[in-house]
């Protein structure tokens, strides 16, 4: 009965199913260009060693901007154009590529391709799942918020433990690594599902809809990050 209350009231906005198909398409084909984007930059400073000591270098700089990053995203890209909002974010995607290059001097490069296709693999069951599923997956939005600040409260802690004491708390970023693979899992099928569920709100304008798209992109983006990091910390053999 859901179901057929969602398709009439999409008649009655004018959303078709297909401009659903082709809203999702281009929030997944903007995702998949940030991580693009993040390979090659990563590459280039594997490449030279006078850009991988400059990052090495500002790696804590590089942190705060990251973490930052997630709570001013939106705000300016609701201010901007939207092609201005997806070069903020293809830059965004290049400085990820390069605070992350230095994982390539600590794990093999076997252990950082199982945990990258591992994590598409477990971002793509997750995003299908929710883009299918015929419930509505809205109720999980508090359960993962709270885990998520109770995760981001973890690594706040390890992080200042390791920068006062030298070595952060022992086995915590096993625990954070443990918790944080499924929870952005969970985050993405959720949020594929509302994307999916709340499109009539903005489809009929096309500056807003395009907003959507980039900041929907980049939201996925960042689970797809962290859920590799985690994972690689979990499965990679160091070198």
């Amino acid at each position: 009965k859901k179901m057929v209350s969602q398709v009439k009231s999409f008649a009655r906005s004018g959303v078709t199913e297909e401009g659903i198909a082709a809203h999702m398409r281009q929030v997944f084909n903007y995702m998949t260009g940030g991580v693009a984007l993040s390979g090659l930059a990563a590459w280039v400073a594997i490449s030279n060693p006078s850009v991988m000591q400059a990052v090495m270098s500002a790696q804590w700089l590089f942190l705060i901007v990251w973490f930052g990053y997630g709570f001013v995203m939106g705000p300016i890209v609701n201010r901007v154009s939207p092609a201005v909002g997806l070069g903020i974010f293809a830059g965004f995607s290049i400085m990820t590529g390069l605070f992350l290059s230095p994982l390539a001097l600590i794990y093999t490069g076997g252990s950082i391709a199982v945990a990258f296709f591992t994590a598409a693999i477990m971002f793509a069951g997750a995003a299908v799942y929710g883009y299918t599923s015929n419930k509505s997956l809205s109720g999980w939005g508090n359960f993962l918020m709270m885990g998520a600040w109770g995760l981001i409260g973890a690594v706040v802690v390890n992080l200042a433990v390791s920068f006062f004491t030298g070595a952060p708390i022992e086995g915590l970023s096993f625990v954070i690594s443990l918790v944080a693979v499924p929870l952005f899992a969970g985050m993405t099928a959720w949020e594929t599902n509302m994307m999916k569920e709340q499109y009539a709100v903005y489809a009929g304008d096309e500056v807003l809809r395009s907003r959507v798209a980039i900041m929907s992109a980049n939201s996925l983006y960042m689970n797809f990050v962290v859920m590799f990091i985690h994972l690689l910390q979990l499965l990679g053999n160091r070198e």
